[in-house]
């Protein structure tokens, strides 16, 4: 199974709270208001394999997911 990865920040979670399309940039993974450490423990209790791919607006946003992410699979 292939998760996107893609984070979105307070002020985006405000403004875009109840529309059902998605946002077309976010923030770095840890930078926003995902609970990263939760999704992690889920998708470790499936009964099949998950690749997260990280989804950001720039690379440096991209940079800083990739890190954040490895940090928790550890």
């Amino acid at each position: 199974m292939h998760l996107h990865a893609k984070d979105i920040s307070i002020q985006q979670s405000s403004s875009e709270r109840g529309k059902v399309t998605g946002t077309p940039v976010g923030c770095a993974c840890g930078e926003g208001v995902i609970d990263w450490k939760r999704v992690i423990q889920i998708c470790r209790k499936a009964k099949r394999d998950i690749v997260l791919s990280v989804e950001c607006g720039t690379v440096d946003q991209a940079e800083v997911s990739v890190n954040h992410l490895r940090k928790l699979l550890k």
